[in-house]
């Protein structure tokens, strides 16, 4: 049992198979029942169908599918929340989105990605909405890869009462650095903890870099995997914390002195 205020992140960095839908989805339940103690685990970004762009109505899935109301029952039965990226199929087209199912198995609303990187765009509609979502009794940030990169978003949704950011990603060589330096200094900017959760091996053209992490709320590194390796990480996070003084960035913003 973690203390009040503070929760278990587990983050995850594999490579999914492409396409598999049916594999992808068992290794999410494998890790969630074997994640029993932790508040919440994390994985990469499109880990259910793979960095896939083409095709999607064969990987796509909506929330009322039976493999993710499998997954909900998983959450329910270890009392853990889950954050998975997947192909969401959506009004008028199809999302880069995260599953979100909180411990006691309720769905949330998928969370779309709003910045696509690249060819993204020409595949996945973008999603219109920054807003926290509640997961484990917390209002949490979650960041879609190329988003990490845009301090309006993270900054956007703390002001909007997120007291955890999590960042779900497909980064690719060769931006490991970008990644590395911008999950650090989202989390020391906003004074709130970050899990970064990144995959690793080749698919669709891209070599991707790990590097996943858990960061506290003044940038340092709490738990961290290299850029080859494949497992979990672990770590506890202090969430609604409440800053004072000089630490206080969001008290001492001067909004009207700010491009819009």
């Amino acid at each position: 049992m973690t203390p009040p205020n503070t929760l278990r992140l587990t983050v995850i960095q594999e490579a999914p198979r492409p396409r598999d839908l049916e594999r992808n989805i068992s290794r999410v339940g494998e890790g969630i029942a074997a994640a029993r103690g932790t508040d919440l685990i994390v994985f990469p970004e499109l880990f259910l169908s793979g960095y896939q762009t083409t095709a999607l109505n064969e990987i796509a899935l909506s929330l009322d599918d039976p493999r993710i109301t499998g997954l909900a029952d998983c959450c329910r039965s270890t009392g853990t929340a889950l954050l998975a990226g997947f192909v969401e199929r959506g009004p008028g087209g199809y999302f880069d989105a995260y599953l979100a199912i909180d411990r006691d198995g309720t769905i949330k609303n998928p969370i779309r990605k709003t910045h696509l990187f690249g060819t993204e765009r020409e595949a996945f509609l973008s999603g219109d909405a920054l807003e926290p979502v509640a997961l484990c009794a917390t209002k949490i940030g979650v960041l879609n890869c190329f988003e990490l990169e845009f301090p309006e978003v993270s900054r956007t949704l703390v002001l909007r009462g997120a007291t955890l950011l999590v960042a779900g990603s497909a980064n690719m060589h060769p931006y490991e650095r970008d990644h590395l330096i911008a999950s650090s200094s989202r989390a020391l900017e906003n004074r709130v903890p970050l899990a970064y959760a990144n995959r690793v091996g080749s698919e669709s053209g891209h070599s991707f870099c790990g590097s996943s992490r858990i960061v506290d709320r003044d940038g340092s590194v709490l738990a961290a995997l290299d850029s080859v390796e494949t497992g979990g990480v672990t770590a506890d996070v202090v969430v609604d914390l409440r800053h004072e003084g000089v630490i206080d960035m969001l008290g001492q913003r001067r909004p009207e002195l700010y491009e819009s």
